[in-house]
């Protein structure tokens, strides 16, 4: 049996900002590529065992990275078998795929891709010769008590969203199964019930996207130098005013000092809530 399942590989894609120009900011990348290999060891091991294991050093597989290509940024992965196993010709990756979409889009809260990937996971199982409805239930319970757990893996995967990328794909060459995230739903991923919202700040801004209907945009912070963006909402009413200071500075590409509160999470803003324009 070959150990490597090529026709399986994962890839993890990356679309927009600096992207675009096949680069990415490389700490957010090996964030990301180590939260990938935590889900997908987890999602192989599994796949073929239908057991969950928390732990790396108890997986049943290894996760290879290939090249990197240069179409906006991607890499490819592949699943290694540690030892031999005897399994179903295609059923590790049925398993396997839609499991690794299924952590992503259920820590987004993506309710219908949800649905979906968890209807093919079912089928794949039940393909395996389970035809106990209980036993079935059980394993797709445990699917969802392993997204939950692996919650802090998933903001790793989209920790480039916002500084190096716009969007985040993860797919099989060998389906058409494909998972996209992209910044909005990794706000929601990142969001936390311990995130700290800090007292009203005086903050130097720069607007590089503005809804002006929602109020949402997207902001660095300080000098020119910096190009994290952030997600921001502006709450000042004088947002509805036409050639207000907010758009006029968007406009014109200018540094605009406001009044705002910022989202923490471990020491990171996650979030500005901008009332007011400073002095």
């Amino acid at each position: 049996m070959d150990n490597m399942i090529n026709q399986e590989s994962l890839v993890i894609r990356f679309d927009g900002l600096e992207a675009e120009a096949h680069e990415i900011d490389l700490f957010s990348l090996g964030a990301a590529l180590q939260g990938l290999a935590r889900i997908a060891g987890t999602a192989g091991t599994f796949a073929l065992t239908q057991k969950y294991s928390k732990y790396f050093i108890a997986h049943d597989v290894k996760v290879l990275a290939k090249e990197a290509k240069a179409n906006c940024f991607s890499m490819s992965l592949a699943w290694t078998f540690v030892q031999q196993h005897q399994i179903l010709a295609g059923s590790f990756g049925a398993i396997a795929v839609p499991l690794v979409g299924y952590i992503m889009a259920y820590n987004a809260n993506k309710r219908e891709e949800m649905k979906l990937l968890k209807e093919a996971l079912e089928t794949a199982i039940h393909q395996l010769g389970n035809r106990d409805q209980a036993v079935i239930s059980r394993l797709l319970d445990t699917v969802d008590r392993m997204s939950t757990d692996l919650r802090a893996s998933v903001k790793q995967v989209v920790s480039p969203l916002g500084k190096s990328a716009k969007t985040v794909t993860i797919y099989s060459p060998a389906n058409s199964l494909a998972t996209t995230l992209n910044e909005d739903d990794a706000e929601i991923i990142n969001q936390n019930e311990d995130d700290e919202i800090t007292e009203t700040k005086d903050l130097v801004v720069l607007i590089t996207e503005l809804d002006l209907k929602l109020g949402s945009c997207k902001v660095t912070i300080g000098d020119s130098k910096s190009n994290q963006r952030i997600n921001a909402v502006i709450t000042d009413p004088l947002l509805r005013n036409v050639n207000n200071i907010y758009s006029l500075a968007f406009a014109a590409g200018e540094r605009i000092a406001v009044k705002a509160k910022l989202q923490m999470n471990d020491g990171e803003v996650t979030k500005i809530y901008i009332s007011d324009t400073g002095i």
